[in-house]
């Protein structure tokens, strides 16, 4: 249980001429004590740690009722939320204390809370998240810096990690704020500056939507912020990517192009073929896959998303991945990736860092296959994803198989992404039937 006394900080920093001392409340919680200065400044005969009364300097029946009504609140304050303070941490009662019984606002930085929040993130594994919104959080920073005149410069990271914990390094506390300084015409302005800085339209409401996460966990866990949702109305929509699929005439060309054997374009255009005759595998989900999941013919995964596993999926190979997956069997260990795309002594905390480096690799060489099978489209990772599904809906495989092959939640999912394909499918079967009919 939380305890509170009044006594003296006779350390000598708190020490002033005349052997004076700092009155303060000492708390203690968890083994651990905190002080909280009183503002007085007492020698030790002036003050009766038994009666609470303050002699021997002016106003000090009033001090004296100032103290004993502290001590009397907090004590029954401590008494009335005991069940609740047992699970917190020193710093954290302390500045609860100060803000409800001292007037002191306490700090409450973006940095400082996004630290805590990354922090928790990285204890879930869910690496990949954190990145995500360090970014978001690095996009505020440099609009810091473009409010205060100075350099737009790279970041590599916002902290350092000191005993397994997320700190901010020093050269970015000056641009670091206040939450509760974060109101809504700043969150307008924000957003007007990454709408500005950005490319992709998806960026700025990627970027709000982490900020406000992050906000929206310290409203939680501070009573004081609480009611402080800036963000929730700025607008954030998402735009959808319009697919954009290559042919079976194009895989075909793929298939057929000559490449010497055993070189990097070479297992590129295998990773690619093997996404492919997966249901449009997403590329890290084949990067991670282990030897043990290949078995009877069959690839039998999860698929990753995010921070958790998504569907079940257990694919029997054709000939084709057959040929590709037998290629790279080479005595790997149970647990040993199948393919050599990850090293092997990669950290789940790197191996999403790893992943999107492999990533832009293969889509340098994506794009060179391209070239040399001549075809004029864009293949990126996602492109075997849309493509697989483009594919079916020609075939006019149903919807709902389609959606499960992807893996989505409903069909509502496949046709929000892929409406327009589907919708164009439709109108134009339709219209044939109309135009074509005969009197």
């Amino acid at each position: 249980m939380a305890t509170i006394k009044i006594t003296f900080d006779k350390r000598s920093s708190n020490t002033i001429i005349g052997n004076k001392y700092m009155l303060v409340l000492r708390i203690s919680h968890n083994r651990k004590t905190r002080y909280i200065s009183l503002n007085l400044h007492l020698k030790e005969n002036q003050f009766n740690p038994t009666t609470g009364n303050i002699t021997g300097i002016i106003n000090s029946v009033r001090h004296t009722k100032r103290i004993r009504k502290i001590y009397s609140e907090v004590d029954l304050w401590l008494a009335e939320h005991e069940g609740e303070i047992k699970h917190w941490d020193m710093n954290k009662l302390k500045q609860e204390i100060e803000q409800l019984y001292f007037n002191k606002s306490p700090s409450r930085t973006i940095l400082n809370h996004g630290a805590k929040y990354l922090n928790r993130l990285r204890m879930e594994g869910r690496f990949s998240t954190a990145s995500s919104y360090e970014d978001a959080l690095k996009s505020l920073i440099k609009y810091r810096r473009y409010l205060k005149g100075m350099e737009d410069l790279k970041i590599k990271t916002l902290y350092e990690i000191i005993e397994d914990k997320l700190i901010p390094l020093e050269e970015f506390k000056n641009l670091d704020m206040e939450i509760k300084a974060i109101d809504y015409g700043f969150s307008k302005d924000f957003k007007a500056y990454l709408i500005n800085r950005y490319a992709s339209k998806n960026t700025p409401a990627i970027f709000l939507r982490s900020l406000q996460a992050i906000m929206n966990d310290a409203g939680k866990t501070f009573v004081d912020l609480k009611e402080h949702k800036p963000l929730s109305n700025i607008k954030k929509k998402s735009h959808a990517n319009a697919p954009a699929p290559i042919d079976l005439e194009d895989i075909h060309k793929i298939r057929t192009l000559e490449l010497v054997p055993h070189t990097p374009i070479w297992d590129n255009r295998n990773y690619l073929l093997f996404m492919f005759n997966n249901m449009g595998m997403n590329f890290f989900d084949m990067a991670v896959l282990k030897r043990f999941q290949f078995t009877e013919n069959r690839i039998k995964y999860f698929r990753k998303k995010t921070h958790y596993e998504g569907d079940y999926f257990s694919v029997l190979q054709n000939e084709e991945s057959l040929e590709i997956v037998n290629h790279y069997l080479n005595g790997q260990d149970d647990n040993d990736y199948l393919f050599p795309i990850i090293p092997k002594e990669t950290s789940p905390e790197r191996l999403f860092k790893v992943n999107k480096g492999k990533v832009q690799i293969f889509n340098k060489y994506a794009k060179r296959i391209a070239a040399l099978a001549v075809i004029d489209k864009k293949i990126t990772t996602y492109t075997l994803r849309d493509t697989w599904t483009n594919i079916g809906l020609d075939m006019g495989i149903d919807i709902r198989k389609i959606s499960s092959g992807l893996g989505h939640s409903s069909v509502q999912v496949t046709e929000k992404h892929y409406g327009k394909s589907v919708s164009e499918k439709i109108l134009d079967e339709i219209n044939a039937k109309i135009t074509n009919a005969k009197h």
